[in-house]
């Protein structure tokens, strides 16, 4: 992530034309030749800085003759600052970072006894990003956190935040979603304490481009309309350009083609006003083909490709090569030449292989089943559209994986933070008693026992109620992201597995073969089940009413249990999100009375109040004792009721007796 989002550093530049430059350094070196010891040293320090990361004066040997010499006169700051510099343009202006990291070791191996803590923490800081850019992301991360520790020390915000910065990066491509994330929005809150504009923007769009690449599209959106905003108020236009393209991006996985096309045009129209022609012109432009062609919007095409044949060799140099040949292979399609379009996109998969990219080798793989289609080979179109489900189902399980992965690691850290925090309190409490001791002896033991058991109950009840919010916020996170992640689930074994068993259907139908048949159609009616199972589509199209009736039915066909209702008309009273979460601990509760109540009859109220929505279900099977079942580990069904409850502020109540039933009640406030 850092080579392609890389936080430029604020650096001293000397704005001189190329004579002027020249001159100036004419006429420092003549002043370093004619002086010594440290007037010399300002001299050399100041033609350091007039060359500065420039290949064309040599700004290397200049430096490292000014590192030499503040050595010698034990100027060690300044051998240290210029040190931290030749680094960075090792590393980020000459892509040498083997280089830089030899500079670090050879300047480190002479012993110099540095004790200022900034210039320490700028030293580690570069020498990581050394090991960063050499793919060594271990050594990385170790020199970061040594970087970490002298910028805590030196009390610098903002190389503490670049620090957070640069480790989210690197846990980022390692594949630590969490930590990530966790280091990317430390690195913003850093930048947000100075108001440090450019690298808040920053943070954001890393964060939001993190989201992102884990599915949690919505959260990813919300960070980078608020960068966005910045952006604007700002006029960095620069910014703008990348938070658009990635948006774009986001569009495009999640298949809104109008809205992928016109986030381009905004990162297009965001490019011409950073008068910046050289970089991202052209691979906007290949974008904005693809994306036409997706949409089939063959005249947008035909002005771009217009474009590129006004200046090819812009746009098939290495670093545009990738972008030129995806839009080529597309126009090639859609004008109909299928065997240019095949090579085309037979030599684009093999670069998205290359270069190691899942979500790229996806949409290469299913742009050549279309082409083969086209070209009438069934066999190579489902062998390249196979190959693309297999990696997008692999996709989809990693985002899931690293999703539950977020949430365990944010509720470890937010539980390690919640221990420290104590642990400081502890600190200030016993300096308090320390300060007053004296006093408090004046009133005798007694007196010392009661206040200490105060501060003691005091405290422990504030850590009791933090830890239960903790929890809460921990369960209904994880609920949150189950159903959505149940919500995608459903949706992609509808338009996917299910068109495909609906089409098999058919074709069964046509050979007359009857097994056959009868096994397609249980398969998909059995398919259609788990779908509803994961998201009921009948709470959107006919309303949460009728959705807990056709429940209680589909129940009572399919068990022997003999299922009664009573239920009042409660449309348009609850919100969607409360409406699924009422459904599903009606769910729960029937799947439960299923299970494990084995009772002969179950009845269902629910009753339209003034003030709230009284739900109630009764059953006359075995019943269970209540408070042993909440304690008991396995009981996860019932722990997700009372979360359930609790998120849409419902007041839950459990009546169950042994041989006697059970009876849940639920006020739902409207």
């Amino acid at each position: 992530m850092k080579k392609s989002l890389l936080v430029f550093s604020f650096f001293l530049t000397f704005i001189l034309s190329a004579q002027e430059i020249e001159k100036s350094v004419r006429e420092l070196k003549i002043k370093i030749e004619q002086t010594e010891n440290s007037e010399r040293l300002i001299w050399l320090d100041s033609l350091t800085k007039v060359t500065r990361y420039s290949t064309d004066f040599k700004y290397d040997s200049i430096a490292t003759e000014t590192i030499n010499y503040a050595l010698y006169l034990d100027s060690l700051n300044m051998a240290a600052s210029h040190t931290a510099d030749l680094i960075y343009y090792k590393n980020n202006i000459i892509i040498k970072p083997e280089e830089g990291l030899q500079i670090f070791k050879n300047f480190m191996a002479k012993g110099v006894n540095l004790k200022n803590k900034r210039a320490l923490a700028l030293l580690y800081l570069n020498c990581a990003d050394s090991y960063y850019f050499l793919n060594d992301f271990e050594s990385a991360l170790e020199n970061y956190e040594v970087s970490k520790k002298y910028a805590k020390k030196a009390d610098d915000i903002r190389l503490l935040g670049l620090v957070n910065l640069y480790m989210g990066y690197t846990h980022s491509d390692i594949g630590d979603f969490p930590k990530a994330s966790i280091e990317l929005q430390d690195a913003e809150k850093l930048f947000q304490q100075i108001k440090d504009t450019f690298n808040i923007i920053g943070a954001k769009n890393s964060l939001a481009i993190l989201y992102s690449q884990n599915a949690f599209y919505e959260v990813a959106e919300q960070e980078r309309e608020e960068a966005i905003v910045l952006a604007k108020k700002n006029n960095r236009y620069r910014n703008l350009v990348s938070l658009y393209a990635n948006q774009a991006e986001d569009f495009r996985r999640v298949g809104k083609g109008k809205e992928y096309i016109a986030n381009l045009l905004m990162a297009l129209e965001s490019h011409e006003k950073s008068k910046n022609d050289f970089y991202m012109r052209p691979i906007l432009i290949c974008k904005l083909i693809v994306a036409n062609a997706e949409e089939g919007s063959l005249e947008e095409i035909e002005k771009y490709k217009k474009e590129i044949e006004s200046d090819i060799s812009l746009y098939t140099n290495n670093a545009n090569k990738e972008n030129y040949i995806e839009a080529m292979k597309n126009i090639a399609f859609v004008e109909g030449d299928y065997k240019k379009a095949l090579l085309l996109g037979k030599e684009h998969l093999a670069l998205k292989i290359e270069e190691k990219k899942p979500e790229g080798i996806q949409y290469a793989e299913k742009f050549l089943s279309k082409v083969y289609k086209a070209l009438g080979n069934k066999g190579e179109a489902n062998l390249h559209l196979n190959n693309y489900y297999v990696i997008k189902d692999s996709i989809s399980s990693v985002q899931k994986i690293n999703a539950l992965s977020y949430y365990q690691t944010y509720f470890e850290t937010k539980k390690r933070d919640f221990k420290i925090e104590n642990q400081e309190k502890d600190i200030t409490i016993l300096g308090e008693i320390s300060k007053v001791k004296t006093q408090i002896m004046l009133f005798g033991g007694a007196g010392l026992i009661s206040i200490f058991g105060f501060i003691l109950l005091f405290k422990s009840r504030n850590t009791a109620k933090r830890r239960q919010k903790l929890q809460e916020s921990f369960s209904r996170n994880l609920i949150t992201a189950q159903e959505n992640e149940r919500t995608r689930v459903a949706r992609e074994l509808h338009d996917s597995v299910g068109q495909k068993l609906m089409l098999l259907t058919k074709k069964t139908k046509m050979v007359e073969n009857s097994d056959l048949s009868t096994l397609s159609e249980n398969t998909l009616e059995e398919l259609r089940a788990i779908s509803r199972g994961l998201h009921p589509p009948t709470i959107e199209g006919l309303g949460i009413t009728k959705a807990i009736i056709s429940m209680i039915n589909e129940v009572d066909e399919h068990t022997n249990i003999f299922f009664t209702n009573d239920i009042e008309n409660i449309d348009n009273l609850l919100n969607k999100d409360c409406s699924l979460h009422v459904y599903r601990i009606i769910q729960e509760v029937l799947n439960n009375i299923v299970k494990h109540a084995n009772a002969k009859a179950t009845f269902v109220t629910v009753e339209k109040k003034k003030k709230y929505i009284k739900l109630s279900i009764k059953d006359n099977g075995n019943g269970f004792d209540f408070s042993k079942e909440l304690n008991n580990n396995l009981s996860l069904g019932m722990k997700t009721l009372r979360e359930r409850a609790k998120i849409i502020k419902a007041t839950l109540k459990i009546y169950s007796e042994h041989n006697k039933g059970t009876v849940i009640q639920l006020k739902i406030p409207i």
